[in-house]
């Protein structure tokens, strides 16, 4: 019923709700049966935003075939591609990132689309040099207000996941030019202290 498009948004979304409630409850062989369900309903085809919240839900996501998944979180990564880290794209940031921990968060996510999603994070995160303009003379670093926190919350959530993912940007060209800047790469520190802690 919570994937149903002909049921109401109500007893779609309470639908959810209690699947949410019964997974703590459900058994693993439960979820493997249930997972092959869903992959037989879907076929081959690319899993939607909803197919993979609501599977995410149920606890039955990692049980789904790689390659959806994969391709999944790739189109995930092109939209914030396409929206872009600048902070200049704030008013973006927190709509798209707001759906990952819906997905499951970085832990849902396969690890080789997981280190650019990383990538593209803390290139968000730690932002760009400021200290010009009206509004920035008393600010040393601009970066993105809404996906600041959001970024936080899911590193630090997923902090034994990601560590070697974050660790290893310290040798991205595109964060090394970044950090040239001594408050920017400050931020950098900041997030990696969040993930070693």
């Amino acid at each position: 019923m919570a994937l149903s498009d002909s049921e109401p948004d109500l007893v779609r979304e309470n639908s959810y709700v209690l699947i949410q409630e019964l997974d703590a409850y459900t058994r693993d062989a439960v979820r493997v049966d249930l997972a092959k369900h869903q992959m037989d309903k879907v076929g081959r085809a690319p899993l939607t935003a909803l197919q993979v919240r609501v599977a995410h839900a149920a606890g039955i996501l990692p049980y789904f075939r790689k390659a959806q998944r994969t391709a999944f979180f790739r189109s995930q990564l092109e939209a914030l591609e396409k929206i872009g880290h600048s902070w200049r794209d704030n008013a973006f940031h927190g709509p798209a990132l707001r759906l990952f921990p819906e997905f499951g968060g970085l832990a849902a996510v396969p690890a080789d689309v997981r280190v650019q999603i990383v990538r593209w994070m803390t290139l968000c995160y730690i932002g760009e040099p400021g200290g010009y303009g009206t509004m920035g003379r008393g600010r040393k670093v601009f970066y993105s207000n809404s996906a600041a926190p959001l970024i936080e919350q899911m590193f630090k959530e997923d902090r034994e996941i990601i560590r070697d993912d974050v660790s290893g940007l310290q040798k991205d060209r595109g964060v090394k030019r970044a950090c040239s800047d001594e408050y920017v790469a400050r931020r950098l520190q900041a997030l990696l202290d969040l993930v070693d802690a």
